[in-house]
């Protein structure tokens, strides 16, 4: 098994810089949106508070509002700025374009040419000295040309990064996207060629590749991108690590396995800096992460390692979201049954428990340093149960019920 440099992965998606921006500095014009006066101060604060640093920066469209000019100069010197205060370096900031990265205005009237026409809607995005058009170049591929694709190859990490949107227009309703067989085709040769075991390697897409369950609109949820499943079944086939969307501006967590076996760790991460409706948003907040790749698993080569996640709240600026319904550390690496995985866990609380009364979670991951990486639900689920079995009480430390505040005490 080869040996990995741990690697962390800032992610952010949705910023929708514009009239739709949560921060006035966000916005080339005057916006009542806003109401955040200084957004990038704030999150500069906040990431030198709690000593955030990362290798790399991930963006997963809607970068910005309406697809104007001034809107992507601002982004592409926000974006910047951002990066430098994680301390990554601008080569390693990472994109892909949303829906609202599209220039309706731009296209060409009456033009049959589909080629012409996603040339015509990228002119802005693309625009020559912006960031996005100079990082595009050090990769290989492009966002306007099939299959409409961009892989990065670097030390660590290979990133794919696919143009969701290409197929999208002014009135499609709702915008979930769509990736053609032609492009799934194309995508499975390049990933044969391309997952390289020796580094991790992450999928980058706008739209939601899953169904996920609405808790904010009444109405049915219809994001899920047309032949998400076709693509979720070749990121399983060719051993893709992680992959990281936005779009819905809810951020979720989880796990996809299909019939080609090998899991597929899903983040979707809800919106960093867009006005969110109070009606159907209130609570969410806004959203950064960082991925921490830590190792794969000796037994079945997974990557393993942790989602952090902040919140940023009018009343409170940035703070760990576990406060408000999504867990602010998430594990990814290993799965099991949940009865195989009670077995595990009641053999290793046995061994732990031998002579002492009292056990913290390092205790157990000391025994079984596996347990780190398995899924939240799945493993609060399990330890609930075997902690009855045992007649443990668990016992958290502060307000967070995270497993790294966890102690567990003979009842």
């Amino acid at each position: 098994m080869a040996q990995f440099r741990p690697t962390k992965v800032a992610v952010i998606s949705d910023l929708h810089i514009g009239d739709m921006a949560k921060g006035k500095d966000f916005s080339p014009e005057k916006t009542e949106n806003a109401s955040v006066d200084n957004y990038l101060s704030e999150f500069q604060q906040f990431v030198l508070r709690e000593n955030i640093g990362a290798d790399f920066l991930v963006i997963s469209g809607d970068i910005s509002n309406r697809a104007k000019e001034p809107e992507f100069a601002l982004a592409s010197e926000l974006i910047e700025k951002i990066a430098r205060s994680l301390k990554v370096p601008r080569e390693k900031i990472i994109f892909c374009p949303g829906n609202h990265d599209i220039n309706w205005a731009a296209i060409p009237s009456g033009c049959d040419d589909f080629d012409h026409v996603v040339k015509s809607k990228y002119l802005n995005f693309l625009k020559g000295g912006l960031l996005f058009s100079d990082n595009q170049n050090i990769g290989v591929g492009r966002f306007d040309q099939a299959p409409y694709v961009v892989m990065w190859s670097f030390d660590e990490i290979n990133v794919f990064a696919l143009n969701s949107a290409v197929y999208d227009g002014p009135d499609q309703n709702p915008h979930r996207g769509e990736i053609k067989s032609e492009q799934l085709a194309a995508i499975d040769e390049l990933l044969s060629g391309s997952v390289d075991r020796s580094k991790f390697n992450i999928f980058v897409l706008h739209h939601h590749p899953k169904q996920y369950q609405d808790k904010t609109f009444r109405a049915a949820d219809n994001s899920c991108m047309v032949n998400a499943d076709g693509l979720l079944h070749l990121l399983s086939k060719h051993e893709v690590d992680f992959v990281v969307h936005g779009h819905k501006h809810v951020p979720r967590f989880d796990l996809e396995i299909n019939s080609e076996g090998h899991p597929v760790w899903i983040l979707c991460a809800g919106s960093f800096s867009s006005r969110l409706d109070d009606r159907y948003f209130g609570g969410v907040g806004n959203f950064f992460h960082l991925i921490e790749f830590n190792n794969r698993c000796q037994d079945n080569g997974w990557a393993r390692g942790f989602v952090k996640s902040w919140a940023h709240l009018l009343a409170h600026s940035w703070v760990e979201s576990g406060a408000i319904d999504f867990d602010s550390h998430n594990q990814f690496g290993a799965y099991d049954s949940p009865k195989k995985l009670n077995h595990i866990l009641e053999a290793t609380l046995t061994e732990a428990f031998k002579g002492v009364h009292m056990v913290r979670w390092c205790d157990l991951i000391s025994k079984n340093e596996a347990l780190q990486y398995y899924p939240n639900v799945l493993l609060n689920n399990q330890l609930e149960k075997t902690s009855q079995k045992l007649g443990l009480l668990m016992v958290y430390q502060g307000e967070q019920r995270t497993l790294d505040r966890l102690i567990l005490v003979k009842g």
